[in-house]
């Protein structure tokens, strides 16, 4: 969240009966927060849902962000990494399933360019899980992030500037289970997106941790969380014995609290812990660093895309330490080397 180090009471009526008003965090009565989050005041909400009637398990939050902003490209990059059962983008929108400690629901994205906001709806009974749902998605379209400095660096580089549209570098999307997305990098080791994603998938189906009926088709299930995928017998999905191996070696190892995923550590505690379990190289620790933790100054620097982005003119690709070389003058903003070159 943009309010650092201050927690905000929200009060809004979310059930038909006027007598149940909730509370999720309180220090002050900050109006313009209420007004940012909810698009109306407290009083506004209490009167629609007397005049109108509320679903007593939904709620509207908004997501204010700075423009430019385009949603329709992080959609777009989305779109080719949803997972069957788990996900839906559409043209417009996305949505997915989720569980939070006691609670599970699941949610759907639109974007209100009027408002320059995200529109946030959330469809779950515990409205404990509201807060943490917002700041989840606010991290996994990067809405935090202070562009102004990153553009004045990139903008300067003759390679990168030529994928940064008027002059903006692209947010860098962060996924919403970073144990989901520890399980996907492993099944995208020397694969691709769309083969990765497909055996996700298929992770999903048989474990299919199934949805309440309520939830729209096509959000049928929830991801396995580490004890399940544990217990979840992974042979006949078309994922090898070695990967198969690794998903338990590092299951077992967040289970044990031998690792983090937590995205406020340091990355090179992340990167001496997670980088120590065997089937775990380099290229994954930093990817996962990346996009499932939302570390922007992590550097994939033997991912294939950003070797060919750093081959010039057909001539010899460079070298790994060659490539570590030249990435130094991006930091502490490296993450933002493969948005620009469309390689994430």
């Amino acid at each position: 969240m943009r309010f650092y180090g201050k927690i905000f009471m929200i009060e809004w009526a979310l059930r038909k009966k006027m007598d149940k008003v909730f509370s999720i965090a309180r220090r002050t009565k900050d109006k313009k927060f209420r007004w940012e989050i909810f698009g109306k005041t407290p009083g506004m909400i209490r009167q629609e849902s007397g005049e109108h009637g509320m679903d007593e398990n939904n709620t509207t939050l908004l997501l204010k962000y700075k423009s430019p902003f385009d949603f329709l490209q992080i959609l777009s990059f989305m779109r080719l990494r949803s997972m069957a059962g788990i996900e839906i983008v559409t043209d417009n929108s996305y949505s997915r399933t989720f569980r939070m400690e006691n609670a599970n629901g699941f949610f759907m994205v639109k974007d209100c360019p009027g408002q320059s906001a995200l529109e946030l709806k959330i469809y779950c009974e515990d409205i404990n899980c509201y807060m943490e749902l917002y700041q989840k998605v606010r991290r996994m379209f990067d809405l935090d992030t202070d562009f102004g400095l990153i553009n004045s660096l990139f903008v300067k580089d003759r390679h990168l500037s030529k994928g940064m549209e008027n002059g903006q570098v692209p947010g860098l999307p962060v996924a919403f289970n970073p144990f989901e997305f520890v399980i996907r990098a492993i099944l995208g080791q020397q694969i691709s997106v769309k083969a990765a994603t497909t055996l996700a998938g298929r992770i999903a189906a048989r474990a299919f941790i199934k949805s309440d009926a309520v939830f729209p088709p096509g959000l049928d299930c929830f991801f396995p969380e580490p004890a399940e995928l544990l217990a979840l017998e992974l042979a006949g999905l078309g994922i090898n014995k070695s990967r198969q191996r690794t998903i338990k070696t590092v299951t077992t190892a967040i289970l044990d609290g031998r690792i983090s995923l937590s995205p406020s550590q340091q990355f090179e505690t992340f990167r001496r812990d997670f980088g120590s379990l065997k089937g775990i190289g380099d290229w994954t620790v930093n990817y996962v660093a990346m996009r499932g933790l939302g570390m922007v100054d992590s550097f994939p620097a033997r991912d294939l895309g950003v070797i060919k982005a750093l081959t010039r003119g057909g001539k010899t690709p460079p070298s790994r330490k060659e490539i570590v070389k030249t990435a130094e003058q991006w930091r502490p903003y490296r993450a933002m080397q493969p948005c620009v070159c469309g390689i994430l």
